[in-house]
């Protein structure tokens, strides 16, 4: 800004340095008039036409530029409308799936079916789960979620002596839950086994899933109330029952903890899948 009024002042002085040096007068001859005026005048006003022309050339660029900025910005705001109407959506749809939650936890903590400690599913529910879901899994054939089951059991052992409160067992399941799957369902002893039912994953799909599980506890110590962190051991073990291979739960259970004991067995942090075969 201060560069154009100083480019200003400098032509404003240069041009009237040029009219007191070139005051004298010239002919003009336009069609049938005649006119005798300052060459310095003269030149000045050429000038001034110039730049009116160059205004008036411009101006349609402009307007252009103007309509295009408003539509721009009236586009931009309809969609800045939109978003904040999907969010309310969202966040609507949100409190009602909190809410259906918190009710559905509520009926089974009723029903005793909750492990008070991490606030997951009890484990002693865990063949009644799996038995329930190996059903679905033969009256839905043609649903592809079921075409497999997968159980995973971590042994979550804390470096530190066992004098840990429930809040410890508490931030493991926080985390659990935060990488678990939409279609997962957690469960605990409430004393460091956990225990993790999934649908529809192969065996591939449920091994990286078992490592991301041990890899959300293991990667980062867990921080507790007083501030203080706890690394944790874990091991896991995992069985997978496919729709070529029928088993029954108590069959599924037996494979993951075979799986598991075969996990501790090879150190720490291991883990070890099964295929769930019949006997």
């Amino acid at each position: 800004m201060r560069l154009f009024v100083i480019s200003a002042l400098v032509i404003a002085f240069l041009a009237i340095l040029f009219a007191l040096q070139n005051n004298n007068l010239v002919t003009i001859n336009l069609l049938v008039w005649r006119y005798e005026q300052s060459l310095a005048l003269v030149l000045l006003a050429t000038l001034a036409i110039g730049v009116l022309v160059g205004l008036l050339v411009s101006i349609p660029a402009i307007v252009r530029r103007g309509w295009r900025t408003a539509r721009i910005k009236q586009q931009t705001d309809e969609l800045v409308t939109q978003v904040q109407e999907k969010d309310q959506q969202m966040a609507s749809q949100t409190h009602k799936i909190q809410s259906v939650r918190d009710s559905y936890h509520d009926l089974l903590e009723a029903l005793g079916l909750i492990e008070p400690t991490t606030a997951l599913l009890h484990q002693q529910a865990l063949q009644q789960a799996a038995t329930s879901l190996l059903q679905r899994r033969q009256s839905r054939s043609q649903d592809s979620r079921y075409q497999s089951l997968s159980l995973l059991l971590l042994q979550v052992e804390p470096t530190q002596p066992p004098s840990l409160g429930p809040s410890f067992w508490g931030q493991v399941a926080q985390r659990l839950q935060h990488e678990a799957l939409i279609d997962s369902w957690l469960y605990s002893d409430g004393q460091g086994q956990f225990a993790c039912t999934t649908p529809g994953l192969d065996t591939r799909e449920t091994s990286r899933y078992g490592e991301a599980l041990q890899q959300a506890l293991t990667t980062q110590p867990i921080a507790l109330a007083d501030g203080t962190s706890v690394s944790v051991q874990v091991s896991v073990g995992g069985a997978i029952a496919s729709a070529d291979k029928p088993v029954d739960a108590t069959i599924l259970l037996t494979t993951a903890k075979t799986a598991l004991d075969q996990a501790q067995q090879r150190g720490r942090n291991r883990f070890r899948l099964l295929q769930a075969s019949p006997a």
